[in-house]
């Protein structure tokens, strides 16, 4: 038998007496923790899918977000398929004219990159474009920018985010939408 404690009622003064006991029989008890297990294990409850089922998936990849899962589980070395459309910035609204939009490719040669050149060891990925956008698998940052296809560098879910200063995300402005997938 396992023990579970369920808190009683609320008594007559709006506070919650001890808790009391119930038994149950094992087998209920081990129903729910397989359950339990299967939702902290990423079961199919959040949504998740190995990249080889050949599954495509499309986000709102908004430029302010930090890193946001796609729910796209690959392995190292397959080929993922990426689509970007839309465009965004690392800048608000009304520097608009100093940082103009651009697409999953990043803002390359803009002026910026030279005048934030002491700040480049902050971005999400140094040495790469502002704007850029990133895939992250397990604990491996990469660049995807603007191409069609890339291998997956590490197993694990993918992730997503513009390359940015962290701290600085907040005022960026746009978004991609992006569709993903592999075995298409």
């Amino acid at each position: 038998m396992i023990l579970i404690i369920h808190p009683d009622p609320e008594d007559g003064m709006g506070v919650r007496a001890p808790g009391r006991l119930e038994r149950r029989p094992f087998p209920t008890v081990l129903i729910g923790l397989v359950l339990m297990a299967l939702l902290l294990l990423g079961g199919c409850s959040q949504g998740r899918r190995h990249a080889r089922e050949g599954s495509r998936r499309t986000l709102l990849l908004d430029a302010r977000s930090d890193w946001q899962p796609t729910g796209l589980l690959v392995r190292k070395g397959e080929k993922v398929h990426i689509q970007c459309q839309g465009t965004w910035a690392v800048a608000p609204e009304d520097e608009r004219q100093r940082w103009p939009d651009t697409g999953a490719e990043g803002h390359g040669n803009h002026p910026g990159e030279r005048i934030h050149r002491k700040g480049d060891p902050k971005k999400e990925l140094p040495g790469v474009p502002f704007g850029t956008l990133l895939g992250k698998v397990s604990d491996t940052i990469f660049a995807v920018g603007d191409q069609n296809e890339i291998i997956a560098p590490a197993q694990g879910e993918l992730y997503l985010v513009i390359n940015d200063y962290p701290f600085y995300r907040h005022d960026n402005r746009g978004g991609l939408t992006v569709t993903i997938g592999c075995n298409d």
